[in-house]
């Protein structure tokens, strides 16, 4: 069984650093580490010349979603049975990966295989194996017999829910997802921030032009399912305001992503490089 580790990084070599050596780590070794880089600018390809990993670097930041595609692809090209994914902010547990073979061993009939994520270094592994309706990008082990009936990630995504849309069309094609909680991976909440009027809100620190993809994607990923679509658009359009108020910054990316998203616009629309709207 030949498992290949798929990293996606973009401008965070420092984070890189540290998920490369958990993976060094690992008492079962991956049989071969893939980094795909989105055209990094913070000396990444430097970086990884030197280190024992194939890389690709591309073009352009294709997104998250850009780098999974293709490189679940070239994992697959390469010979991969099984390509454990990961953002470059994950740092596995010393034993996730056995743990995850030896649930791949026991339940031969799934195509997926979650690792749990903590946030807590100190987490202590269960022994269970539960199946999920959906996965994240990172600990998502699926089966090279899935992408060959599923196909690949959709990269017009760009970032976020391009998981969640993928885990649908997984399950959808018949597919068990299942995850493994001995199986442990490391990876951060995001910061919360806070403004409070007569009640608190909160909700991530991230860059302002990310809420664009915040908003649009999850209108996108539900389209198939009018139900949850309709719960969807019907919750993103009153926390536009709550987000616009915790953060006004963002404002004009929310309501953009909201309104692209009820269009069906796919795609880059903002570039993080030159994050304007048009």
């Amino acid at each position: 069984m030949k498992i290949i580790a798929l990293v996606v990084t973009y401008n965070r070599l420092d984070f890189l650093k540290k998920n490369l050596e958990a993976l060094s780590r690992q008492s079962r070794k991956p049989d071969e580490i893939i980094v795909i880089d989105n055209a990094s600018t913070d000396g990444t390809y430097e970086f990884l010349k030197d280190q024992k990993v194939k890389f690709v670097r591309l073009s352009e930041n294709t997104g998250g979603a850009g780098g999974f595609s293709y490189g679940l692809n070239y994992a697959i090209e390469n010979g991969a049975d099984w390509v454990w994914m990961m953002d470059d902010d994950a740092i596995p547990y010393d034993d996730a990966l056995k743990s995850l073979e030896d649930a791949i061993n026991k339940r031969p009939d799934a195509g997926v295989f979650l690792s749990k994520l903590v946030s807590d270094p100190d987490s202590k592994p269960q022994e269970k194996i539960k199946a999920a309706r959906t996965g994240t990008f990172v600990g998502f082990a699926v089966k090279k017999e899935v992408v060959k009936r599923v196909g690949l990630p959709d990269s017009d995504f760009f970032i976020y829910a391009d998981d969640y849309d993928y885990s649908i069309r997984i399950r959808k094609a018949g597919f068990k997802i299942l995850r493994v909680h001995s199986s442990l991976i490391e990876h951060k909440d995001w910061v919360k921030q806070k403004r409070v009027f007569r009640f608190p809100f909160s909700k991530p620190r991230v860059p302002a032009w990310k809420t664009y993809y915040l908003f649009r994607n999850p209108i996108l990923a539900t389209k198939n399912v009018k139900i949850i679509n309709l719960a969807v658009i019907f919750y993103l359009s009153i926390d536009r305001y709550v987000w616009s108020y915790v953060d006004p910054s963002a404002k004009p990316y929310i309501f953009k992503g909201f309104k692209d998203g009820q269009k069906g616009l796919k795609g880059k629309q903002v570039d993080p490089r030159n994050p304007l709207l048009s």
